[in-house]
């Protein structure tokens, strides 16, 4: 018995050794991949543009959510709201683009949406877009939602990556999400010629009584961000 429980002791410290190893050389590829295709879940499968026709996707993947979460109109565009989708601050190493879907489709029996979600798992387009206009989204009214395009980046409290109270996980969390939206964005702006003075946080909707994605990160980070890759 006592050659056995060394025998396991042994193992188990060895495999700790390893797992150790493995962590600290690669700890940013192990805990916040950036993984360019859709989470494997069956309901998310992609669905392809159509060949031939005026549809555009921008995403890493195209998934449309349930007809009673939009409005069946094509609208054009003057301004893009950045939202972000409130998942759990505990957990950052989870805030992927298909929570962002399934969240949506099931709120409000699927009464609510966007045009994009924004994750670690990439970017996924949720509603039809074409190359003059896009589908009526409801996500910040109906007053905006009748000119813009809608992003919800996932996670919440990104004010806190700026007043030193968010952990490194979501510090990190927050910047991939990030580089990936600014990205996004630029793309939008320049398909549907938006100026940068209309990309806007949902806290800046009238009468929302939102806060995010937070003014001090939007004002702060991600607008000087966007403004020098435009530059560039």
């Amino acid at each position: 018995m006592f050659l056995v429980a060394l025998l396991v002791f042994v193992m188990f410290g060895l495999l700790n050794n390893s797992a150790a190893a493995q962590f600290d050389n690669g700890e940013q590829a192990q805990i916040y991949p950036v993984v360019r295709t859709p989470y494997p879940e069956l309901i998310y499968t992609p669905e392809a543009c159509q060949e031939g026709s005026d549809k555009i996707c921008f995403g890493d993947y195209y998934k449309v959510l349930p007809k009673t979460s939009y409005v069946n109109k094509v609208i054009v565009p003057d301004t893009i709201v950045i939202h972000t989708d409130d998942q759990s601050g505990k957990t950052p190493e989870k805030w992927f683009s298909t929570t962002t879907w399934n969240g949506l489709a099931g709120r409000d029996s699927g009464g609510r949406s966007v045009h994009f979600g924004v994750g670690l798992d990439g970017i996924g387009q949720f509603l039809t877009m074409y190359e003059g206009g896009v589908i009526q989204c409801r996500g910040a009214g109906r007053n905006l939602d009748s000119h813009s395009v809608q992003i919800e980046m996932g996670g919440r409290s990104y004010n806190t990556m700026l007043n030193g109270k968010a952990s490194p996980a979501m510090v990190r969390s927050i910047e991939i999400i990030t580089a990936q939206t600014v990205d996004l964005v630029l793309v939008l702006m320049e398909t549907y010629d938006i100026p940068i003075e209309n990309v806007i946080g949902h806290y800046e909707v009238e009468g929302s009584g939102k806060t995010d994605p937070g003014d001090i990160y939007l004002e702060q980070y991600f607008l000087p961000l966007l403004k020098k890759k435009l530059g560039n």
